[in-house]
């Protein structure tokens, strides 16, 4: 097998974890809402906005390696858009494991019933907010190769 072949498999199984991580995430958003919305329904329409944009992040780049079949994997349009899914992606999470410190040190910002109550620390949302981290290094880590493919093809 030959280094380009080996970094391939890596970057399809680098795609997989990255999307199976943004699910679960996603689903598990989902999944509070309902105890949030009980609370204030902009704090369940957050999380339900959340959990869709996870879900469909995750869509979005499990499709990508079935697409790419017929294609270089390291295409530079592709990689390039490549890379801004992945910094978008990056960013969405890092904004949300960024909520999740304030509203467990600080309290939830200043909107709705609960303003300034610090939220307590569960196993799941542990659990969440470390799959959102890892997926977040995965990201930025893709991103970085798709840059490196571009000026490895230049």
């Amino acid at each position: 097998m030959t280094d380009i072949a080996a970094d391939d498999i890596k970057y399809d199984r680098l795609l997989w974890l990255a999307a199976g991580l943004s699910a679960i995430a996603g689903i598990v958003h989902l999944v509070v809402s309902p105890q949030y919305l009980d609370l204030w329904w902009g704090y369940g329409f957050f999380f339900i906005c959340a959990g869709v944009a996870q879900i469909a992040y995750a869509l979005a780049i499990f499709v990508r390696p079935l697409m790419a079949e017929s294609a270089e994997p390291f295409d530079d349009a592709r990689s390039s858009a490549m890379r801004k899914v992945y910094l978008a992606g990056a960013a969405g999470n890092a904004a949300i494991i960024a909520l999740y410190i304030i509203t467990r040190t600080v309290g939830i910002p200043l909107v709705g019933p609960a303003a300034n109550i610090v939220e307590p620390v569960t196993p799941v949302s542990l659990m969440t907010t470390a799959a959102e981290l890892i997926l977040v290094v995965i990201l930025l880590r893709l991103a970085r190769q798709s840059a490196a493919s571009d000026v490895g093809a230049s």
